[in-house]
């Protein structure tokens, strides 16, 4: 789409030659004799950039563009101006925000050369604009998301522990923060995470683990993939199953990442371990310590199936989204070599039980 450009010059011998250039140039080019007409014709018509003379009757070059800053911001506004009155063309620039001013008679090439480098800030600023908007939006969802996520919490740990004020109120206040950061980083994480919650705190329960495990392994869902926050952005958009040998070892490292990220905290032990084990394999061949059956964390045991389900669902481990029903064959295909048997049989009745 080609871009417009009005001139405006009292002289129709300037036009004509301002129009001849340009034109050749691949613009669409507007003209105005007058100030008033410019006016007139800008605010009917969408202009990229004004090009006036200094020297004009009734209303000078720089009253126009300053008149043109106020009404149509958006356009860019370049001066013409002659040898004598550079100095009042500077102050103009400097006072009326004038792109750039250039002396007459001028250069060809130097005045299509200013007015497409003109072209390209107003992208920029379309762009700083864009994504203004779009950066306030994600954080408008980012925060209604980690505020539901704060009731969710604040319901599950008042449900299980209601006798513990302190351990509630840290891990609010620690799983808000780490949650945050993930929906910072890529708001599908924090959504899969909290799938991930659900599921797995369901499993627990309906294992029959007690309220204690069962807020560990809900909290362990909530924050197995905080590890993530250390990859780079093309590692989180490629499927798992499509990286390349040479990007392998830095995805398996998000789980001892992850441990890293929380052991440290005041009772995150249990939830950082299961973090750490969550891509261990029933038959020892998981990372990042190669566990088999028993000696895995049970909290991880069920967070892998839940995780699994659900990249299997979402089609973030797969070239299709899966149904549910395919979803729980691919897992229970999978017993005793990915995944633990008696946890399997759990986390099937509760999926069941959910599409019932």
């Amino acid at each position: 789409m080609k871009s417009t450009v009005l001139c405006v010059d009292d002289e129709p011998n300037i036009l004509s030659a301002l129009r001849r250039m340009l034109s050749l140039n691949n613009f669409k080019v507007l003209t105005a004799d007058s100030g008033q007409t410019a006016l007139e014709l800008l605010a009917s018509t969408p202009v990229d950039v004004v090009i006036s003379d200094m020297h004009m009757p009734e209303m000078n070059g720089a009253e126009l563009l300053a008149m043109v800053k106020e009404r149509h911001p958006d356009a860019m506004r370049i001066l013409l101006t002659g040898n004598a009155d550079i100095s009042s063309a500077i102050a103009a620039v400097n006072q009326g925000g004038i792109y750039r001013y250039l002396t007459k008679p001028w250069v060809d090439a130097e005045l299509i050369a200013t007015i497409e480098s003109s072209l390209e800030l107003i992208m920029l600023k379309k762009d700083r604009s864009r994504l203004t908007a779009l950066t306030e939006e994600q954080n408008v969802k980012l925060n209604d998301l980690v505020l539901n996520l704060e009731e969710k919490v604040k319901e599950r740990t008042a449900e299980l522990t209601e006798s513990n004020q302190k351990l509630r109120d840290s891990y609010i206040a620690s799983i808000k923060a780490f949650s945050g950061l993930l929906g910072m980083r890529d708001e599908q994480l924090l959504t899969h995470s909290r799938n991930v919650a659900e599921l797995s705190f369901k499993t627990a329960r309906a294992a029959g683990l007690d309220k204690e495990q069962c807020q560990e392994i809900y909290i362990a869902g909530l924050l197995h993939d905080i590890g993530k926050l250390s990859l780079s952005d093309r590692i989180l958009r490629v499927k798992v199953f499509e990286l390349p040998l040479s990007d392998v070892h830095s995805y398996e490292n998000h789980a001892a990442l992850g441990e890293s990220c929380l052991k440290n905290l005041d009772d995150m032990k249990g939830v950082s371990l299961i973090i750490r084990a969550h891509h261990e394999h029933y038959n020892g061949q998981g990372f990042p310590d190669k566990l088999a059956g028993e000696a895995i964390p049970v909290g991880a045991r069920i967070v892998a199936i839940a995780e699994a389900y659900e990249e299997l669902t979402t089609g973030e481990f797969s070239t299709r989204p899966k149904t549910s029903e395919e979803a729980i064959s691919v897992i229970t295909k999978a017993v005793s070599i990915y995944f633990c048997p008696v946890m399997v049989g759990h986390f099937v009745n509760v999926i069941t039980a959910a599409s019932q």
